[in-house]
């Protein structure tokens, strides 16, 4: 026997020992568990959902790894889940775009957020910015309404993709403000706000996070965000509607598993990541990036699904935005 073959032999005995004590079968200990978002690695969806994964490793006693699937504003990601098998090993992690606004903004999505996926919990909630850059010579929204009016095709803004909440806080902005501006559409928020920072947008709307660094470092502004309350993380800047722009759109983050996963599994997923939503460390590592955690309920997720999906059905028929394909 070579020391290769005994090697081998030594790592699977070990296993096995493990397993049996355990009262598992050995391949349990080599399950992996794999949780999918449509974004590009370095943003704040990515750094959740590897918190996320951390969290499951702690309480399911299995490896879990975070898949990028960037594209198509995250519908890659949500087909690639929908397709895997209802085991509880593939995972979705998601803003609530892709399952509340898509509906009403995509007319041939090939899921049915209700009817294809199966709601696991909900883990964090924040709020998106309207950041903006060098090219705006002013301090806060009054000041950049005042400069939108005179702009002309300098008048734009970025986006973490085309179709996400970001571009159509963008849209609803823009016309309540009574000025157009262009939509730039980016591969994930990172891109966006480089381009922000040097000068080649005017403005940017992404998570909080994802502008944070930079209004910081005195690079951008943040001048106004989202949510219904002011957020923890920037001080002294007002809401939307604080500034007379009638937007009210939190964030919020959620892991869906594909329908008909098995209730046994769900409920273990929902109690490993609620043991690790409460633990002291988790809202030091949330605020890092501009997240709070907030674990729901099965049924309190699908109904703040479903709510929202009815507000984004409002708002987009009201707004006059075309549907695309």
């Amino acid at each position: 026997m070579d020391r290769r073959h005994w090697l081998r032999t030594q790592v699977n005995t070990a296993i096995a020992v493990a397993a049996a004590a355990a009262g598992l079968p050995a391949a349990a200990q080599q399950e992996q568990t794999r949780i999918v978002v449509g974004f590009a690695p370095g943003g704040s969806a990515d750094a959740l959902a590897r918190l996320v994964a951390e969290m499951l490793e702690s309480g399911g006693g299995r490896t879990v790894i975070v898949e990028n699937r960037a594209g198509a504003a995250g519908r890659l990601a949500v087909e690639l889940v929908k397709a895997a098998p209802a085991d509880g090993n593939t995972l979705l992690l998601a803003p609530q775009g892709p399952m509340t606004l898509f509906p009403h903004i995509f007319t041939k999505l090939r899921y049915d957020p209700a009817k294809d996926f199966v709601p696991v919990s909900r883990v964090a909630t924040g709020e998106f910015a309207l950041t903006i850059g060098p090219l705006v010579p002013a301090k806060d929204l009054a000041g950049f309404r005042t400069w939108l009016q005179t702009a002309g095709d300098k008048a734009s803004f970025g986006s973490p993709g085309a179709g996400t909440v970001p571009h159509f806080v963008g849209v609803m902005i823009a016309r309540q403000m009574g000025v157009p501006m262009t939509h730039i559409p980016y591969r994930g928020a990172a891109l966006a706000m480089t381009d922000l920072a040097g000068g080649v947008i005017a403005a940017a709307i992404t998570p909080v996070t994802e502008a944070l660094a930079l209004h910081k470092a005195g690079r951008v502004r943040i001048i106004a965000t989202t949510g219904s309350t002011r957020t923890p993380f920037v001080d002294g800047v007002p809401t939307l509607k604080e500034g007379g722009i009638e937007v009210d759109a939190p964030l919020w983050f959620a892991v869906y598993a594909p329908a008909a996963t098995p209730a046994a599994t769900l409920e273990k997923l929902r109690k490993a990541i609620h043991a690790g939503l409460a633990t002291p460390a988790a809202k030091e590592r949330f605020a890092r990036i501009g997240l709070v955690p907030a674990p729901s309920s099965a049924a309190e997720l699908a109904a703040l699904q479903q709510r929202e999906t009815e507000m984004w059905g409002r708002i987009v028929k009201a707004s006059g935005f075309t549907p695309a394909d």
